[in-house]
């Protein structure tokens, strides 16, 4: 092989595994970065229907609604945690092509967990500690691994049933949404956390191919 026949295949295996690099790179967001769009898109849709449409005062009239409403409400949160979690151990690996971009992420989730972390609000109502933030986020995680995702609604409600220990890190938080049930107002933290939520799936699919701009409300500041 000459010299000049040399050169081009060394440039077309640097091609090559440059092409290879940019699909690992995006099955990985895709594995990774879907399933935080949606949980966080379920948890901020859960937040506006709270705060914006009443949704806690309707589904507690009956015991059997008031049942589903806190629990949906719980595993929403707990979804949107556990992927959070995940990333963060694997957040090497959410590369989105530059250093800029991934700051911003970085900023984002950590701007919710601040909102969930903050004791500056008028009340504590689904006020939750970072450390409990992680360690929820941890146990909702499949077990054998973080790449197989977070645990279904089903499995939830059965460990809540089944696992006192389990349970016990979901009581205030389930005190919290009974007590929102009866309280008029929009809540500041639930407002901030739903229009924090939504920068974030702003940010993750900013051609909404995922979520249309038609399904992508935010809740006004009280």
């Amino acid at each position: 092989m000459n010299r000049k026949n040399s050169f081009l295949k060394s440039d077309l295996d640097r091609q090559t595994a440059e092409r290879n690099r940019l699909q690992e790179r995006q099955d990985v967001m895709s594995r990774f970065r879907d399933p935080l769009l949606w949980a966080a898109f379920d948890f901020q849709s859960r937040l506006y229907n709270i705060a914006g449409q009443r949704f806690l005062r309707v589904y507690f009239v009956h015991p059997r609604d008031q049942l589903y409403a806190v629990r949906s409400t719980l595993h929403v949160l707990a979804e949107y945690l556990g992927w959070v979690e995940i990333l963060r151990r694997r957040i090497y690996f959410l590369d989105l092509g530059n250093k800029e971009a991934n700051r911003r992420i970085v900023a984002l989730l950590a701007r919710i967990g601040s909102v969930l972390n903050d004791d500056a609000y008028p009340d504590r109502h689904l006020q939750l500690f970072r450390s409990d933030q992680r360690a929820i986020g941890e146990l909702v995680i499949k077990e054998g691994g973080d790449a197989d995702g977070c645990i279904g609604y089903a499995e939830f409600c059965a460990r809540l049933e089944s696992d006192p220990e389990f349970a016990t890190w979901f009581t205030c938080l389930s005190d919290s949404i009974a007590a929102l049930a009866s309280l008029e107002g929009r809540h500041p933290r639930l407002v901030e956390l739903q229009v924090a939520l939504m920068d974030l799936i702003d940010f993750l699919d900013p051609e909404q191919e995922r979520f249309p701009q038609k399904r992508r409300f935010r809740l006004d500041h009280p």
